[in-house]
């Protein structure tokens, strides 16, 4: 595996759009190992996921709380449309979570080709609001993105390039009408500070009670 990625690094010739795809593949699993499984994207626009296991219990402490990083693999193919200032044109998205049910995976990649369908990007702090839930167990309907904060995924994201554009991971998260009203009436900052208050779990919660 890391052969095959000093070669995309290397290589002076343009790739096609399946050696991109390797590419990416190469860099996940430098970080993640090998997935679990892989959701391939049927559409005209190839969006995969993959399925990566994890324990998110950090090595120094005790127990186990084992989930998924689920990882697009497609989206960055091409530029967001009208990116804004200093703001990466391309993104690929990441979600935490329990299992990947077909549920959760086919709104992930709904979300991964909502740029491309609206004209629009997305960015830290950039929200998705829905007219019902869309998962089933929890009341929230808007989408929240934020960025990685765990050391391989921060490192995904550092290393993440596509002719010569940076690539953005963005994380996705639910959030409830009140959090979403704090967010608009005083900004992102005080509700980042909520999660660190309540020692927001990485892994998706249907059930997690509003902080607000």
């Amino acid at each position: 595996m890391l052969s095959r990625l000093a070669k995309f690094v290397s290589g002076s010739n343009r790739p096609h759009a399946s050696d991109l795809y390797l590419q990416r593949l190469a860099i996940y699993e430098s970080e993640l190992d090998e997935p679990e499984r892989t959701f391939t994207g049927g559409t005209e626009r190839r969006i995969d996921i993959h399925a990566f296991g994890r324990d998110f219990v950090p090595e120094c402490q005790e127990g186990s709380d084992e989930g998924y990083v689920l990882l697009t693999n497609g989206m960055s193919e091409q530029r967001m449309p009208g990116v804004h200032g200093d703001a990466k044109p391309r993104a690929e998205l990441m979600w935490y979570v329990r299992e990947p049910t077909e549920e959760i995976c086919a709104n992930l990649r709904w979300l991964a080709n909502l740029p491309f369908i609206d004209s629009t990007w997305f960015g830290f702090g950039h929200r998705v609001a829905l007219p019902r839930p869309p998962v089933a167990g929890t009341d929230f309907e808007t989408f929240l993105f934020l960025t990685p904060i765990i050391a391989p995924d921060k490192r995904i994201a550092e290393t993440l390039e596509i002719a010569g554009d940076p690539v953005e991971i963005l994380t996705v998260n639910l959030i409830s009408h009140q959090e979403l009203a704090l967010i608009k009436s005083e900004g992102l900052d005080p509700f980042l500070d909520l999660l660190d208050e309540n020692d927001y779990p990485p892994i998706f919660d249907p059930a997690r009670k509003s902080y607000v």
